[in-house]
């Protein structure tokens, strides 16, 4: 029997940005871990930070979130994120125009 969803919890989660994803399957799930890339601190004049970071031997991705969903809830999340990005699209090009016309 369909019952109504309350959404809670979220105000209380910490907000965490991405840059970067990597998805693993395992059976039946996946596993979407989100990472933030690190940049280094850097001081000095921009040629010396240039040549700072050509030594560096690697950067870093901080994991900031792991989740795991079933195969179906995440193509089902998947059409979510590509309907919601084809509005941001829209609205940006209506943002756009209008910038333009002004």
């Amino acid at each position: 029997m369909p019952k109504p969803v309350i959404w809670t919890g979220y105000e209380s989660l910490r907000t965490e940005h991405a840059t970067h994803l990597v998805v693993q399957s395992h059976g039946s799930e996946l596993t979407l871990l989100f990472f933030e890339f690190q940049p280094p601190f850097m001081a000095g004049t921009p040629e010396e930070q240039a040549e700072s970071i050509e030594k560096l031997p690697h950067v870093e991705a901080k994991c900031v979130a792991k989740i795991v969903m079933s195969a179906p809830n995440a193509a089902q999340a998947s059409d979510v994120l590509s309907e919601q990005l084809g509005h941001f699209n829209l609205a940006v090009q209506e943002a756009i125009k209008v910038a333009q016309t002004s």
